[in-house]
């Protein structure tokens, strides 16, 4: 099985999405000028990142996604469909009931 950590690809984009300054893109239609308090905290330390920057930025999290996506289709049983899946599992039910009644 592929490690858990591939398909983690939240934290990232996340780091991504709290860096975009979001003042440089222009006049907000809010009348509230003031973030709340939590935006960004855990990422203080990070530049802010232009709108226009944000294509370049986001391809290593695409990279990510795509390797998951690999990583799911190499999976056992990903080809079978939902209903070939239920039947070997009623298959497998009547042959444990058919032991528990030889028992």
């Amino acid at each position: 099985l592929p490690s858990p950590q591939i398909f983690d690809v939240l934290p990232p984009l996340h780091e991504l999405l709290a860096r975009i300054d979001h003042s440089s893109s222009g006049p907000s239609d809010s009348t509230n000028t003031n973030p709340p308090a939590e935006t960004g905290v855990a990422y203080v330390d990070q530049q802010p990142l232009d709108p226009k920057d944000l294509p370049n930025e986001i391809l290593p999290i695409k990279g990510r996604i795509r390797r998951a996506l690999k990583k799911l289709e190499e999976l056992p049983d990903m080809d079978r469909t939902v209903e070939e899946q239920r039947e070997e599992i009623e298959d497998l039910e009547a042959r444990i009931q058919a032991q528990r009644e030889m028992l």
